[in-house]
């Protein structure tokens, strides 16, 4: 028995150290432990969410006296059992080796509990204890910058064929994309039909054809070998290609297929339908050996950055799943230890091994803990945005790694936009260029700022807008500002993000520092209805209260960038969220004041001929009016004589260092927030909303084909649609509308743009850009539909509205 301790644990470790003279078979492990110096009177047993069979760990407490207790095996595969109570714990699982065997470690921690709870069995404390104890182990040391990286495997890339110029070409705009974007490695999985046959695979899945940047085939026949053979031009020409615009190149592998090697081999296959009869076996450590020095080896011939795993299924049925982990487990720590600086993007399967699988993962677990295709994801939430659609099905996920499966950021996955369709219409898979262009460019910020807070160390994008030709060059430059901003954004707040966590719901994320002082919180709204949703700043949010004197300040950051009020600790918010929205708020503790600081409203204030101050450049929502006090913090009292704001002079009053306006701020104009409800059937839009429609068909004049305006809700940005919001709509029914007592077409809407799949349904639509072309004119709809349930009917939304700002 081996005991470790270090001074910077807060748990000891445990390890058995079994010498296997005669190699009989280990089955099983068990130890146990007893609390004998204090009553618990609560326990909870974690189990994995993703495999209910397994447990991650199992959890003690005392909350009369503060003190928890956690005890884990570093490995998934550990189940636990309590007495009645609750002090003494015992723990087993089935080993299935026949050498001598030094186990992982089996952990008991201590800490102190918190007031809060994630859930009923996860305190505070308990999942932060757990995520602190992993940490120590973590093959890699963290980085100091989020990864960024792109799936082309989710650009559909396999369609891309390299022995052609056009496919060179098309991938080459992806790597350029990647570039521009200052994005740093893509997964990289296109066909090569001079390299690789699709009939020639071995995996159920039918991709082999594209694995090892196209060479699995080969390798895993050994008939191309690092080192032995040249690498094939087209491939040498796109790593050459991508190096000179500084991205790495990711190609996907398959550990458990049947790798051939002359001689060596009869030690790992093993007899397996699912690679065509023979598999290799994990558990064998001859073929750990041989498949960690192939890694090794292919890295060094190609300079990739890394590799995408999938597949990754323990076929061995003489073995049991434990040994098999085991050896894969070696296998990823061995090569990070041979080249740390690697990349490993794991992919369906992952999401079961937990977080002691994960620490060797330098990079992430699987995205949406599911396939990624939207063939494959319900719809939880009504939209006619497929980027909304896929984040709203990662955001639970992603809070389920973090808080149930006790998920460093590390790990946690991005899922950046979306993956295109896979299938066509009639149920192929289409190999050649299908439905390329697809970028939701009015769905994506929603997209990327929810995986900024939920997975925020790992920006994993998916379709990036560069395989067509119109979206790669026509793209808008705000967009590409916009992403680019956010992306750089996660460099500079590390720490917030390493403290990201959800609270109440998956739809609030709080990113404070160390401190509680200053961070940030992501809120976001899934429903097309407006919502007040009531925010206390407290522990819940990790939010400590000042100790200092100064001004602790709230501000949003986006969509708009403003000071909004001053705060206090406890102090519960009202935060009105548009319907299917993205927000940003910033907590900022400022001690010195240096320059005038306007709050309440944007724009700029400063001192001009010393005792009047200026006011500029403050806009508002149309059609509404401020709701907080708008006042400016001067850096030290001195007497104002007047107030001028965007030119006119304004009533105030002086306290001290703040400068107070007396009277509120009105906006003119139309109110039309980015997801406006319709009411009493009455359709009335603004100039400013159709003139906000023409400039975006300006700024991204792509010409849209008819199946693509008719078909595809979030395509034709441009255009001004009526969305009929209702939860779980059916396709079946019959929905007829009227506007103006015209007869005006009612589109359905998929998720998937060929294969229209019932369980993929968004709704019914309208389009009403060649319809409502006058401002400020009454349009009544009528609409014929099945009687609904009033919770089943959300209203009628108008949609791709973004904030309208006005002077005050």
């Amino acid at each position: 028995m081996i005991y470790t301790l270090h001074s910077e644990w807060q748990f000891v470790q445990k390890q058995l150290d079994l010498k296997n003279i005669d190699n009989k078979t280990i089955t099983s492990v068990e130890t146990t432990f007893t609390i004998t110096n204090m009553d618990v009177p609560s326990a909870s047993i974690i189990f994995n969410q993703q495999d209910r069979s397994r447990q991650h760990t199992i959890f003690l407490r005392n909350e009369s006296t503060f003190l928890g207790i956690f005890a884990t095996w570093q490995h998934p595969f550990g189940l636990y059992s309590i007495t009645s109570n609750n002090q003494t714990v015992t723990s087993s699982y089935n080993v299935g080796i026949e050498t001598s065997y030094l186990s992982e470690g089996f952990l008991i921690g201590f800490y102190q509990l918190s007031p809060y709870w994630h859930t009923n069995h996860i305190n505070y404390a308990d999942r932060q204890a757990y995520v602190n104890a992993t940490s120590f182990f973590f093959t890699v040391s963290p980085h100091n910058q989020s990864l960024k990286h792109v799936v082309g495997w989710d650009n559909n890339d396999y369609q891309i064929d390299l022995s052609t110029e056009h496919g060179i070409e098309e991938y080459k705009r992806l790597i350029n994309r990647c570039a521009q974007l200052g994005i740093t490695s893509i997964t990289f999985a296109p066909s090569n039909s001079n390299v690789s046959r699709r009939d020639q695979g071995t995996d159920d899945w039918g991709w082999e054809s594209v694995l090892w940047m196209s060479l699995g085939e080969k390798i895993r026949l050994e008939q191309w070998k690092p080192y032995r053979d040249p690498i094939p031009s087209t491939i040498q020409y796109l790593l050459d290609y991508a190096a000179m615009k500084q991205v790495k190149l990711v190609p996907y592998v398959y550990p458990p297929l049947g790798y051939r090697l002359q001689g060596q081999d009869q030690a790992w296959l093993v007899e397996n339908p699912h690679c065509r009869n023979l598999c290799a076996s994990l558990a064998s450590i001859e073929f750990q050996r041989y498949f960690l020095q192939l890694l090794i080896d292919f890295v060094q011939v190609t300079d990739i950055g890394g590799y995408a795993w999938d597949y990754n299924y323990f076929f061995d049925t003489n073995h049991t799943a434990y040994s098999q982990w085991r050896g894969w487990q070696w296998v990823r720590t061995q090569l990070l230890l041979a080249l740390p600086h690697l990349i490993m993007d794991h992919r369906y399967g992952s999401q079961y091994d937990g977080p002691w699988s994960w620490v060797t993962l330098n990079g992430y677990t699987s995205p949406l803990l599911a396939d990624e295709n939207p063939e494959t994801y319900p719809i939880l939430y009504p939209s006619l945005h497929t980027d909304k659609i896929a984040t709203n099905f990662m955001l639970p996920g992603n809070r389920e790694l973090r808080l149930e499966h006790f998920g460093s950021m590390e790990n946690i996955p991005g899922f950046i936009g979306h993956q295109s369709e896979r299938f066509s219409a009639d149920g192929r898979l289409p190999w050649q260029d299908h439905d390329i262009r697809d970028f939701d460019l009015m769905g994506f910020p929603y997209s990327l700022l929810a995986n900024v807070a939920s997975a925020g160390l790992n920006l994993i994008h998916n379709m990036i807008a560069a395989r067509d030709l119109q979206e790669y060059y026509l793209l808008p430059e705000r967009t590409l500002q916009f992403w680019t901003y956010w992306i750089q954004w996660t460099d500079k707040h590390i720490e917030e993000i390493r403290n990201s966590i959800p609270f109440l719901t998956e739809h609030n994320w709080s990113l404070m520092k160390l401190n509680g002082i200053n961070g940030f919180l992501f809120l976001f709204n899934p429903n097309y209805v407006q919502e007040h949703r009531m925010i206390r700043l407290d522990g819940q949010l990790n939010i400590k209260s000042p100790t200092q004197r100064g001004y602790w300040l709230l501000s949003e950051i986006y969509p708009e960038q403003k000071y909004l009020q001053l705060i206090e600790y406890n102090q519960t918010l009202d935060f009105l969220l548009d319907g299917q929205s993205a927000t940003v708020f910033e907590l900022s503790f400022i001690s010195t004041v240096s320059k005038p600081i306007l709050v309440g409203v944007s724009g700029t204030a400063f001192i001009a001929n010393k005792n009047i101050l200026m006011i500029n450049g403050v806009y508002g929502e149309a059609g509404t009016q401020t709701i907080h006090p708008i006042f400016v913090i001067m850096p030290e009292e001195q007497v104002i004589e007047s107030v001028i704001l965007n030119g006119n002079e304004k009533r105030f009053q002086q306290v001290k260092e703040l400068i107070i306006l007396i009277d509120v701020l009105s906006f003119s104009g139309q109110y039309l927030p980015r997801s406006a409800q319709i009411m009493n059937n009455s359709i009335i839009v603004s100039d400013l909303l159709l003139q906000q429609f023409i400039e975006r068909q300006q700024e991204y004049p792509i010409v849209w084909t008819d199946d693509e305006l008719n078909e595809v809700a979030w395509l034709g940005p441009h255009r001004l649609l009526l969305f009929i919001c209702i939860v779980n709509p059916d396709d079946r029914w019959n929905v007829t509308a009227q506007i103006n007592n015209v007869t005006v077409i009612v589109h359905k809407g998929y998720n998937t743009r060929d294969t229209h799949n019932r369980d993929r349904f968004m709704g019914f639509y309208l389009d009403l850009t060649n319809i409502v072309q006058k401002p400020n004119i009454e349009y009544t709809l009528s609409l014929e539909m099945p009687t609904l349930d009033p919770e089943l009917f959300q209203g009628l939304f108008l949609e791709n509205i973004e904030r309208i700002l006005v002077e005050a």
